[in-house]
């Protein structure tokens, strides 16, 4: 009785795998990058609402850095609060930590986000996105706030004379013929989170310095309310790149079969020539 010729397919079936198999790493090989920062992301709508003039207070204004349709992104450095801070208790007037001015605590930030460029006022969501380096261990807060709102924090001011210039303004066309604005602030808020290194001239109690953080804010549109405008020419570039992957790839799995027919019909006379050998 001859024995049964058993075919090496496992070690030849490889090419017998589907497209989609082929694809999924050539999507990871694009996609994935090496994580070297830290990044924290937000997303708002862009809502229409009465404007407030700050111009005439002495503590908001023109103080505040702006970021635009043509200046979307920016670099700063925050000295953060200390050690196992709540987040949500940084710069607040509940806490001792706040000074007496709410919109010059050194823990925080704040940023005006001009929304009303023409180029921008067909999109009505947008994503505030914040990174910072991986060797700065910190924790960040974002909020995005509109001018009533800004107006109803302002008012917590004990200072009477701060909020008397502030006021509603007056209904009036701006440069994109609105007698409303989209203006947002964006409030950011950072607290240590570093491992304190025992110093041995230094009473653990005693409070260590830490270093500034240095983050960017980048403020881009979200196409369809879901992809950033900064990813569209990376999903531009996939695109067609996957189309035509499964477009090739079929056929390439079906030039190469025919080696792998040819490798393992050899195996199998070669299998046969040895079992006639040794009958």
């Amino acid at each position: 009785m001859r024995p049964k010729v058993f075919e090496n397919r496992e070690s030849l079936g490889v090419f017998s795998c589907s497209t989609p198999s082929i694809i999924v790493p050539i999507i990871v090989l694009f996609i994935c990058q090496e994580a070297i920062a830290n990044t924290e992301i937000i997303s708002f709508l862009a809502s229409e609402e009465s404007d407030v003039d700050f111009s005439s207070t002495t503590t908001l204004g023109s103080t505040w850095p702006v970021l635009n349709y043509w200046n979307n992104q920016g670099h700063w450095n925050v000295d953060p609060a200390l050690l196992d801070t709540p987040l949500q208790q940084v710069c607040e007037p509940e806490t001792a930590i706040t000074p007496e001015n709410l919109f010059s605590c050194p823990h925080e930030l704040w940023v005006a986000l001009d929304l009303d460029d023409e180029s921008w006022m067909t999109y009505p969501k947008f994503t505030l996105r914040l990174s910072w380096p991986a060797s700065s261990p910190a924790d960040f807060l974002l909020e995005i706030y509109g001018p009533q709102a800004i107006f109803a924090r302002l008012s917590k001011q004990q200072d009477d004379s701060t909020i008397a210039g502030a006021s509603i303004t007056t209904p009036h066309l701006s440069r994109t013929g609105s007698t409303t604005t989209r203006l947002k602030y964006a409030r950011i808020r950072v607290v240590d989170t570093g491992v304190l290194t025992p110093t041995p001239d230094l009473s653990p109690s005693a409070p260590q310095a830490v270093e500034p953080i240095p983050f960017v804010l980048i403020l881009e549109p979200l196409y369809l309310g879901i992809l950033p405008a900064s990813l569209l020419p990376t999903v531009c570039f996939l695109v067609p790149l996957l189309l035509g992957a499964a477009l090739v790839t079929p056929w390439i799995i079906s030039y190469l079969d025919h080696f792998v027919q040819q490798a393992r019909q050899e195996l199998h006379d070669r299998s046969t020539a040895q079992e006639r050998k040794e009958l």
